[in-house]
C-alpha cells in the first residue's frame, strides 16, 4: 500500500503540472489533428479506402503525437530540477516510472479521444458501432507505446538532441506495439476479431513495462 501511495502522490503531481500549464495535452491533441486533416487532405480516400490505409494514419497521427507528450512530460521534470529531487527521496526508482507511464498514458489516450471526432469528420466514416473496441485497443496500445517512451525518455534527457534522438530510438523499439495495434485497428474497421491483436499488445505491454520497471533505475544513475 505505500507503494501504491508514493506512485498515487507521484502521478497527483504530473497531473498537477499538467492542469497549471495545460502544455503537454494541448501539444499532443493539436498535433494529432493537424496530422489526420493533413493526411486526409493528401489522399482524399473513399469509404471503402478508409477501412485500408485509415488505420495507419491514424496511428502515425498517435504515435508522433505520444512523442511529443512523452518529450512534454520529462522536460517539466528537468527544467524545474524535479528529477533530482525524486531521485533524492527515499522510494524504489521504478515507482518513478510507473507514475510517469500511468501519467504519460493518460495523457496521450485524452489526445486521442480528442482526436477521434476528427477523424470521424475527415475521413467521413462512422466508427459508433466499433467505439467500444477502438476504445480498448488504443489503450492497450498507448499503454504499450508508453511503457517504452517513458524508458527512453529517461535514457535521452541528458544528450543534447534529446529531441531528436527520442523518436531515432523509441519508433524502431515500438514497432511491435504500433503493427499490432494497426492489424487491429484495420481488423475492427473490416469487422472481424481483433481479439488476436489486442492478446499480442498485452503481452508487449507486460514484457515492455517489466523491463522497464526493472531498468529505470540503472538509467536514472547513469
Amino acid at each position: 500500500m505505500d507503494g501504491l501511495a508514493r506512485v498515487g502522490a507521484l502521478l497527483a503531481k504530473d497531473l498537477l503540472l499538467e492542469l497549471r500549464t495545460r502544455q503537454g495535452l494541448f501539444s499532443m491533441t493539436l498535433f494529432s489533428i493537424l496530422s489526420v486533416l493533413l493526411l486526409a487532405f493528401a489522399f482524399e480516400p473513399t469509404r471503402e479506402e478508409t477501412r485500408l490505409i485509415a488505420p495507419g494514419l491514424l496511428w502515425i497521427a498517435f504515435a508522433f503525437a505520444g512523442t511529443i507528450g512523452l518529450e512534454h512530460t520529462h522536460a517539466v521534470e528537468r527544467d524545474m530540477d524535479g528529477m533530482e529531487g525524486l531521485l533524492l527521496a527515499p522510494m524504489d526508482r521504478g515507482l518513478i516510472y510507473v507514475a510517469k507511464l500511468l501519467a504519460g498514458t493518460l495523457f496521450m489516450y485524452l489526445a486521442e479521444l480528442l482526436t477521434l471526432p476528427f477523424f470521424v469528420v475527415f475521413f467521413n466514416v462512422d466508427i459508433l458501432p466499433m467505439l467500444p473496441q477502438m476504445l480498448l485497443l488504443n489503450l492497450a496500445g498507448t499503454f504499450g507505446f508508453c511503457a517504452v517512451g517513458t524508458l527512453l525518455v529517461a535514457v535521452t534527457a541528458r544528450t543534447r538532441l534529446k529531441g531528436v534522438i527520442l523518436p531515432v530510438l523509441l519508433f524502431p523499439v515500438a514497432v511491435p506495439v504500433l503493427l499490432a495495434a494497426v492489424e487491429g485497428t484495420a481488423a475492427i474497421f473490416r469487422g472481424e476479431s481483433y481479439a488476436a491483436a489486442l492478446k499480442i499488445l498485452i503481452a508487449f505491454d507486460v514484457v515492455f513495462a517489466s523491463v522497464a520497471f526493472l531498468m529505470f533505475g540503472f538509467v536514472l544513475e547513469e
